[in-house]
């Protein structure tokens, strides 16, 4: 019999997979060494995975965590104060009985991230299921909520990250009609000093700003005083129909900014953007190594004038990020950071003059550059910007990029110029491009070290087009007379013109890399079978 692979190996393997509980629990049943790894995985961020499950079964996963209570722990609930009917859940017969079976596996010691409150919500179901009272006056959920608190203290030694918000799907939402949102935010055993040195080790948090007003957030802001990584979304304008929630909000967590000693990553999202974080974060220059925005409004009266002093920064990240005009970028094309790796400007214009900049500031140290605009848009002017990039930065390994009609010339000076390119993704600007002429003259400057090429503007190219862009991008296989196109995934976003003319010559040009083609987001496997699918695909989903 064949040994299982080392313990190293299957976990590395079964990391990949870490967010799909479904692969991880078929995984557990193949045998011990395999159960015994991929168990670690399942059982690493549960609540975490609730965000995108249905939380009917979630009361299973606090049964299990209940289980795992030694029996004066268990005797402390008291649960058996409320008299069970005759219907009673077997797992409250299990929690309760004096008699039971310990669990296969220590299953707190796995705990790295967790979330606050779809725990909280599956001990609500959990209570619900098994017929407990859980009015206002009655403390059972509390307990039971410490409890676990002190359980995962004692035993997950290692806790990564802690999240306190509430994104979950609105069925999932709208689904715990027993939820009492006075528990929403209280998170009082946080008190226990036990607990308190254990939440104080996280170096990852995320947090929405209804929590920065909460009574026990001085509390987290006093334990956690080293964070790596912070996860910011502020509440909306008018919440209350005025600003000063808003403005509290964005106090308390300008505060909790402040507090840090080695803050590396922030991200936020969701929000307007305030003056106050801008000057916390300041603070922080030296540290700071990744700033992230996502769907953030920005205010013409609260410039970005602080980020130049972050000179440590190496990722800056604006993503489907709000009025980002001259005003608020003018700092960057002013004083620019010259320590960039990576930058992504996209869903929102950015003015040229201003990526323009930053790519020269930083050059060959770039590795990474983004940026894009939606499909309906008609924006050009980025010739300048791709000709920066063709002369600059040799080591680039991925490139997004508004490449149009007028640009075509630049992206051959990249594609010639930046060897070590790997992943490059084509956005349009939003009109129709007949590019048979182009494709196959493209094919011949492709580097081999390019594996993915994304094409998500309007191109439109034949059969034929696409066979002599195949033809021209073969490299030699080493020490081997064949061919092969290097070229591992091939993306086509917009596909209505896709026909079984184009699967055909897909096929044939599979050769040894090519493996994939995906078609809008569908992907198929570059082989017979995997061919019928996509144009039977095809003939039912594109117009």
């Amino acid at each position: 019999m064949l040994r299982p692979p080392p313990s190293e190996i299957l976990h590395e393997i079964f990391k990949h997979f870490e967010n799909e509980p479904d692969y991880l629990h078929s995984c557990i049943l193949v045998n011990r060494a395999w159960c015994a790894n991929a168990i670690q995985l399942l059982w690493n961020k549960p609540f975490h995975l609730l965000l995108n499950k249905n939380l009917d079964s979630s009361h299973h996963l606090i049964s299990t965590y209940l289980s795992c209570l030694n029996p004066d722990e268990r005797h402390g609930l008291d649960l058996l104060v409320f008299p069970p009917p005759s219907s009673l859940s077997t797992s409250f017969s299990f929690i309760t009985s004096k008699s039971y079976s310990p669990p296969t596996f220590s299953y707190p010691s796995f705990l790295r991230h967790l979330a606050h409150f779809p725990l909280t919500t599956s001990v609500q179901e959990w209570c619900f299921i098994n017929n407990l009272n859980t009015s206002d006056n009655n403390p059972i959920m509390q307990k039971i909520i410490h409890a676990l608190f002190r359980l995962f203290a004692k035993y997950s030694p290692n806790l990564e990250s802690i999240s306190f918000v509430m994104d979950m799907d609105d069925d999932i939402r709208n689904g715990l009609n027993y939820y009492d949102l006075k528990l929403n935010c209280h998170i009082s055993t946080l008190r226990e000093p036990n607990v308190r040195r254990w939440v104080g080790m996280v170096k990852e948090i995320e947090f929405a700003g209804d929590f920065a007003c909460d009574q026990d957030f001085p509390t987290l802001m006093q334990i956690c005083r080293h964070l790596k990584k912070m996860e910011v979304r502020l509440p909306e304008f008018e919440y209350r129909e005025d600003d000063d929630h808003y403005d509290s909000s964005a106090a308390l967590s300008a505060r909790f900014i402040e507090s840090q000693f080695e803050l590396k990553y922030f991200f936020l999202r969701e929000c307007h953007y305030p003056q106050a974080l801008g000057i916390a974060l300041k603070r922080q220059k030296n540290t700071l190594r990744h700033l992230k925005f996502r769907d953030v409004v920005f205010d013409n009266s609260c410039p970005l004038d602080w980020l130049p002093n972050c000179q440590n920064l190496e990722i800056l990240e604006f993503i489907d990020s709000e009025s980002l005009v001259p005003n608020v970028l003018d700092p960057l094309r002013l004083a620019p950071l010259t320590n960039l790796k990576s930058i992504t400007f996209k869903e929102d214009p950015v003015p040229a003059e201003t990526l323009e900049s930053l790519i020269l500031a930083s050059k060959q140290n770039l590795e990474e550059i983004f940026f894009g605009w939606p499909e309906d848009c008609r924006q050009d002017g980025y010739a300048h910007v791709l000709k920066s990039i063709s002369l600059n930065c040799p080591n680039l390994v991925r490139l997004g990029a508004m490449i149009g009609p007028n640009e075509i010339a630049e992206l051959f000076g990249i594609l010639n110029n930046c060897k070590k390119l790997k992943i490059l993704y084509i956005y349009g600007n939003g009109r129709s491009f007949d590019v048979n002429d182009i494709l196959p003259e493209i094919g011949k400057f492709l580097s081999s070290n390019l594996i993915e090429l994304n094409i998500s503007a309007r191109w439109r190219f034949g059969p034929d087009s696409l066979n002599q862009f195949l033809n021209n991008c073969c490299v030699p296989v080493k020490d081997k007379r064949e061919k092969m196109v290097p070229l591992k995934r091939f993306v086509i976003r917009i596909c209505d013109f896709i026909n079984d003319g184009h699967l055909r010559v897909l096929v044939r040009h599979s050769m040894k890399s090519l493996k994939f083609i995906t078609l809008w987001n569908k992907k198929f496997s570059i082989n017979e079978a995997g061919i019928d699918k996509a144009s039977q695909w095809l003939r039912k989903s594109v117009i």
